[in-house]
Parts: C-alpha cells; sequence; structure tokens
C-alpha cells in the first residue's frame, strides 16, 4: 500500500472518529441539558396547604404566594393576594372561601373560590401563624403572645379570646419607700403559638413555643393549658377524636395524647430531625382511623396506628421520586375522602402529591410566577 494510500486512509479515520465523537458530545450533552431543565427551579417558600374536599385546596407562602388547586392538587395556578407579605397559614373552608394569615398582623380572605383575595382588618399587627375555621362563621387566628382571635361573624369582625401582649409595668403604683419582692411585676410568660385546631365548635387546642398546649371545652370561652412534658417549641397539633391528638415540633418531638391532652407521650421517630407540620389520614366524615402523616427537615414520616404499641412508629414514606433530603417540608393535608391521596409542601416552593396513601410521594411542577405576579401580587 502507497503511502498515499495510508495517509488517505488515517485522514478517512481520523474525520469519522472526530464525526462520531462530536455526535456524541452532542446528544449527550442534549441530554443533560434536557435533565437540568427538569430539575426544579427556585421558587418562594411554601409554608401551608389546606384542602375543603376531595378536589379543592390552596397553598400559601411567602411574599403573599397564593397556589389553588381545583383537580386534587395534580396541577396548581398562582392567585393574587394583594400582598407581598409572607403568608403562613392557610385554611379552605369551601369551593368558594378560604382564608390565609402571616406576618404584621396580616388575614386575606376569597369569597369567590381565589379570584379575589381582599385584606381583613384584625385588631393587632402580631404574627399570625395559624387560622382554622369550624363553620363559614365561626372561625379562629392564632399567633404571637398567645394571641386567640374569634369570629362569628364569618371574619367581618375578629375579637380577642386570649394572650395579647402583656401590660407594662406600672411602677408609679407603689408607694415611696414600699418594699417589694424581686420578682413585682412580672407577668406570666406568652408565647407564640403556631398552630390551632378545633374538632367541633366546643373542642379546640393550640400550640406554640416552649412546649406550649392550651385547650377549650367550651368554644372558646375559657382556655387552659395542658402540661407536654417538653420545652421544645411545637410548630402544630390535630386531633381525629376528642381523645386522640398529636403534636410536633423541633428536635424530632412529636406527642401522643389518648385523654385529650391531659396527659401527653413522647414518640420516638425513626428519623431525628425538626418537625413542622402533622395530620391524620382522612377516610371521610364518618370512619375514625388514627393513621397519620408528619413533615420536616428532609422527611415525610408516616404513622401506622397498631393495636400493640410497641409496634407504632414513624416510619420514612416507602418510596420518594424527589429526593428530600436536604429541603424543609413545612405543612401536610390529606383531601380524598378514601385516604389515598394527599398533598405536602415545603421549601423552594416544593410540592409532593400522594396517590396511594403516603407510600409513595412524586413531584409536581407548576408554572413559575409571572413578572406581573412578582410586581403585583
Amino acid at each position: 500500500m502507497s503511502l498515499k494510500v495510508r495517509i488517505a486512509l488515517i485522514v478517512v479515520v481520523m474525520a469519522v472518529v472526530i464525526g462520531v465523537s462530536y455526535w456524541y458530545m452532542q446528544v449527550t450533552t442534549g441530554k443533560q441539558e434536557q435533565v437540568v431543565e427538569k430539575k426544579w427551579r427556585l421558587r418562594d417558600n411554601l409554608m401551608g396547604v389546606s384542602f375543603c374536599d376531595d378536589d379543592n385546596g390552596w397553598a400559601v407562602g411567602q411574599y403573599g404566594t397564593i397556589l389553588h388547586t381545583t383537580d386534587r392538587g395534580k396541577a396548581w395556578e398562582y392567585q393574587k393576594s394583594g400582598t407581598n407579605i409572607n403568608l403562613v397559614g392557610v385554611f379552605a373552608v369551601n369551593p368558594e372561601t378560604a382564608w390565609a394569615v402571616g406576618y404584621a398582623g396580616t388575614a386575606v380572605h376569597t369569597s369567590d373560590g381565589g379570584k379575589t383575595w381582599n385584606a381583613v382588618k384584625t385588631w393587632t399587627k402580631y404574627l399570625y401563624n395559624g387560622v382554622h375555621f369550624v363553620s363559614p362563621e365561626e372561625g379562629w387566628i392564632v399567633g404571637e403572645f398567645e394571641v386567640i382571635l374569634h369570629t362569628l361573624d364569618g371574619g367581618k369582625t375578629w375579637k380577642k379570646a386570649h394572650g395579647g401582649e402583656p401590660e407594662p409595668i406600672d411602677f408609679d403604683a407603689l408607694a415611696k419607700g414600699e418594699i417589694v419582692d424581686a420578682d413585682y411585676g412580672m407577668e406570666e410568660e406568652v408565647y407564640t403559638l403556631n398552630s390551632v385546631y378545633f374538632l367541633n365548635k366546643d373542642l379546640g387546642w393550640a400550640a406554640g413555643e416552649y412546649g406550649t398546649i392550651i385547650h377549650t371545652s367550651d368554644g372558646g370561652a375559657t382556655w387552659e393549658k395542658q402540661k407536654p412534658g417538653t420545652d421544645h417549641s411545637l410548630m402544630d397539633i390535630e386531633f381525629v377524636t376528642p381523645e386522640f391528638g398529636l403534636a410536633v415540633g423541633l428536635d424530632s418531638t412529636i406527642l401522643k395524647t389518648k385523654d385529650g391532652g391531659t396527659t401527653w407521650m413522647k414518640e420516638k421517630p425513626t428519623v431525628k430531625t425538626h418537625y413542622y407540620g402533622v395530620t391524620f389520614r382522612r377516610y371521610g366524615p364518618d370512619v375514625v382511623r388514627h393513621d397519620a402523616f408528619a413533615v420536616g427537615q428532609g422527611v415525610i414520616a408516616y404513622y401506622s396506628y397498631l393495636k400493640k404499641e410497641y409496634l407504632q412508629n414513624w416510619m420514612p414514606a416507602a418510596e420518594m421520586k424527589y429526593d428530600i433530603t436536604y429541603n424543609w417540608m413545612y405543612d401536610v393535608a390529606f383531601n380524598a375522602r378514601t385516604g389515598e391521596e394527599g398533598i405536602a409542601v415545603g421549601e423552594h416552593g416544593i410540592v409532593l402529591r400522594t396517590p396511594s396513601g403516603g407510600h409513595e410521594w412524586v413531584l409536581i411542577d407548576y408554572p413559575e410566577k409571572s413578572l406581573d405576579y412578582v410586581m403585583n401580587p
């Protein structure tokens, strides 16, 4: 074979190698770009979620973010809240009516399915963390200084039912030369309430900082403190019967009561982390089950209620289609009467949905917030 032929063959082989390499790089790079495009993009943190029936629900979060779904949480769309203040708690009363609360005494309300949200005046600028309605007319808001607000007219007016910032000490009331104890004028410490839950119009509980749990059995006329046996801050509380309830909080705190809160027992979750939300796996109004879910830093934990207490535990969900190891999950709610469908929300706008009773969770994508929603919330 002549030298010219050899050189020609070498050139051809090199051209083929370069061509194949270029093609491979294009294909693999394209695939990589597709993967990046499908990755979850940063969005505003979602702090609360609530459903009023199988189909209709709302989620709320930072900078006045409100998301709405009408198809069981499969698709979500933004609604204009009218505020850029962080929203922390939400409660869906019915498909037309919902409430959201947040920082600086913010409370917003819709009566047309979220087409319009209107700010509602309350008597304070405290931080509000939780809202709960027992009927379209009667509801509760909780927040700083153990404040509990109550409405009986659908939120047109709100009155303080409990708590509030302590009055300043009046040292002028002392007589000249009067000797007093070292703790003169000290009020009982009041802490921020993070969650409120009413099982019916009479029975309600609220939970908050430093292990605070307060309870009413007369529709909020009076409130008494319960003794949960912890000073860790509690972030959420919920009951499924007048006797059986759960509370979750920081530093791996999960509490259980079987006597309406007279006594609380500490649970031992498999994953040691901060917990922010808890809910029972609802099966409709006529079926009572004690199964529950708690969400926290990097975990969705399932509680299966078994007759043998030593078999009961808080286990991580079996199948996570999206890795939340380094994400904070803030709230969870079950919507379907079958007890099979639920939604969990959290950091960076994450929305996870379960179609299988909480054993499998998949990431739900939704449109990014447009510039119009950012500039005109």
